[in-house]
């Protein structure tokens, strides 16, 4: 025997090995898409719990000391502005 006929055993094997492959490679391609998918799920979760921290930390330690220099800061512009005769309405006043 040479070597072609012994080719023409080996062709179920490769048939089988082949197979095997087209199988592992599908099994891999669906897991790296769950992994990929849980990984972008997990940066969405972690993302949103730090805004969530974030925001009650600043809702409640800092936002009402903003809030007051802001509305003082704002009164200072608009008292001098519209403060003519008894209406503090900003359209009676511009009328």
């Amino acid at each position: 025997m040479n070597f072609t006929n012994y080719l023409h055993f080996l062709s179920p094997l490769q048939e089988n090995l082949s197979r095997i492959y087209s199988m592992t490679s599908g099994i891999l391609t669906v897991i790296i898409s769950i992994w990929l998918f849980n990984f972008i799920a997990g940066l969405i979760h972690k993302t949103y719990s730090t805004g969530k921290a974030f925001g009650d930390f600043y809702r409640s330690y800092i936002h009402n000391y903003l809030r007051k220099i802001y509305k003082s800061l704002t009164s200072i512009f608009t008292k001098k502005q519209f403060s003519l005769g008894k209406s503090n309405n900003i359209f009676t006043a511009l009328r």
